[in-house]
């Protein structure tokens, strides 16, 4: 929960979960404000008796947290096994802890201070428990960090120290300790380095998900080293500014076998550069290995990716169930060219994300309407526009003729498209991001937009969709569940009927800055949203305060004039 309850209320609430097993209070300020939660023994016994399957508790981003009711929060959850103290002030300099505990000592919790060391404390009592600690976003420091590890009987699956900027090598050393990692969360951590990255990597051997995303100071030579990770599932590397599309297909698309003597010592520095390191990296030919096998989730969202990365990625890792290449800086490596090596490639794929890829446009997305789209053509290809006009694919529903289309096949003569790969092939997409590909049209909507399992679908600023488009989606995508077209200057009011109408799982829709829907498309929402949970419609300019009115008692709705 996050929301404003005082804390009668929640202590009311709390005697009457008999088989709770997760807790969120967070940025719950009304509750703990007054530092009295909980402040009644019968209370806590009553509470924690019903609360013995409660293995999850979040007490993220609340600024009155103190040590006295961490103390009694944690006293009604015995088995806990996940905590999370996300964006929780936390004091972890020692002379605070002197300051309010001059005898050294925690028998009564501060009221005035949420201290590390009384953290600590719990977390040593429940050593064998805990499973799960989050810290993002707190002063952890590479001291507290140390002591942290080193607790005896802790053997912790996941860590989370998403911006903690007070961590670098010396702390990040020492996780070492914890072999039994398998998630390890270290994105926008400004210190992490390559030599950070060579201790997790020649230790943690059972990681199975890591993220240094927007760790600014890794390099090609610091990611090399994530193919020894063996067990590893899940891969975030997005937003780091040093990373090459070079250094990005060496880490990921090669293998090499054994380090050189240079290379070790190299890595024995503490200061790792990128080009001395990469000089001494023996390269062989790419050769699929277990890290190769097990890699089901990669985002390589906002980096300078080639063409040749991409198709690299997609022929190493067929097995991939997530890819997110948003954002790619000016979408190099995106284009509808390597579209269509993912389609071809990549057919169990669940989540693809292309956010901002300008250079991915109907053409990509169609496959240019050739034949054989399973069986792909292995003779040379006739024309493009031979092959596009006036066919029709049954099998598909497909048929390309129109002038839209026709231009599509006239463009296509200036790259070089491999054809015969469209969208379809991705059968089991359930998550599909177009948002901002502003080539993407009412062509790519009308023929290749038929998926039973899509749930999740962003077309926002995607200008050149209209109601065309959206007719045609919401007869062959029944799904979905999430639908953003915010920014579709073209979305009327007859869209959001089409949509309200037939998309009945629909919880989620987005239609900020969509100036010509009014409020004829909210009476069609009251009519036919049945199951609709959240409406963005800010900056439409046409929708009313009063239009809105019939929808706020059921609906979370968004809404602003400007």
């Amino acid at each position: 929960m996050s929301c404003e309850l005082s804390e009668k209320t929640l202590v009311h609430i709390l005697k009457s979960c008999k088989n709770l097993q997760t807790l969120h209070i967070d940025t719950c300020r009304d509750c703990l404000m007054s530092g009295r939660l909980l402040d009644n023994v019968n209370d806590s016994k009553e509470i924690s008796n019903n609360l013995k399957s409660l293995v999850e508790l979040s007490l993220a981003s609340n600024r009155y947290l103190s040590d006295a009711l961490f103390n009694r929060l944690i006293s009604i959850c015995p088995n806990l096994r996940t905590l999370s103290l996300r964006d929780c002030q936390i004091s972890f300099h020692p002379g605070i802890y002197k300051k309010f505990y001059p005898k050294n000592t925690l028998d009564q919790g501060s009221e005035s201070v949420l201290t590390f060391f009384n953290i600590l404390e719990y977390i040593k009592k429940q050593a064998k428990t805990l499973k799960h600690l989050d810290f993002d976003s707190t002063l952890i420091d590479n001291t507290a960090l140390s002591s942290l590890v080193a607790v005896e009987d802790l053997q912790l699956y996941s860590l989370k120290l998403k911006c903690c900027n007070q961590l670098c090598d010396p702390g990040l050393r020492t996780l070492v300790h914890q072999k039994s990692l398998k998630i390890l969360d270290l994105s926008f951590s400004v210190q992490v380095t390559d030599a950070s990255l060579l201790y997790i990597c020649q230790n943690l051997d059972n990681l199975e998900s890591l993220n240094i995303s927007k760790c600014m100071v890794v390099t090609d030579s610091g990611i090399y080293q994530i193919r020894r990770l063996k067990k590893l599932k899940e891969l975030d590397i997005s937003g780091c500014p040093l990373l090459s599309s070079a250094g990005v297909t060496d880490a990921l698309c090669k293998y090499n076998p054994a380090e050189s003597e240079d290379e070790k010592q190299i890595w024995d520095c503490a200061n790792v550069h990128s080009n001395s390191a990469l000089e001494n990296i023996h390269q062989v030919e790419m050769k699929q290995d277990s890290f190769d096998e097990n890699l089901e989730i990669l985002s390589l969202q906002s980096l300078r990716l080639n063409e040749e990365t991409i198709e690299c990625i997609a022929a190493s890792f067929k097995q991939l169930k997530y890819l997110d290449l948003g954002y790619c800086l000016n979408a190099y490596g995106v284009t509808d060219r390597t579209i269509q090596i993912i389609f071809k490639e990549l057919t169990a794929i669940r989540t693809l994300k292309i956010t901002k890829c300008d250079r991915v446009s109907d053409a990509g997305l169609t496959g240019m309407g050739a034949g054989a789209m399973d069986n792909p053509i292995t003779r040379t290809p006739p024309s493009p526009f031979a092959m596009i006009q006036g066919i029709t694919i049954t099998r598909f529903g497909i048929r390309l003729g129109s002038m839209a289309e026709e231009e599509i096949a006239s463009s296509s003569r200036k790259i070089d498209i491999p054809p015969g790969y469209s969208l379809l092939r991705l059968r089991g997409l359930r998550e599909l991001d177009l948002s901002k590909c502003s080539n993407v049209t009412d062509v790519s909507l009308k023929n290749v937009f038929t998926f039973p399992e899509l749930r999740v679908l962003n077309l926002g600023w995607c200008t050149q969709i209209t109601h065309v488009g959206l007719d045609h989606l919401t007869r062959n995508n029944r799904a979905i569940e999430d639908l953003n077209l915010s920014g579709c200057i073209h979305v009327t009011d007859i869209c959001i009927q089409y949509i309200v109408e037939r998309l009945h799982r629909l919880k989620r829709l987005h239609l900020q800055e969509c100036f010509e829907v009014t409020d004829h498309a909210l009476d069609s929402i009251k009519m036919n949203g049945k199951s609709l949970q959240y409406l963005d419609v800010r900056s439409c300019k046409a929708i009313t305060s009063v239009g809105l009115e019939g929808l706020l008692h059921r609906v979370h709705v968004e809404y602003s004039k400007q």
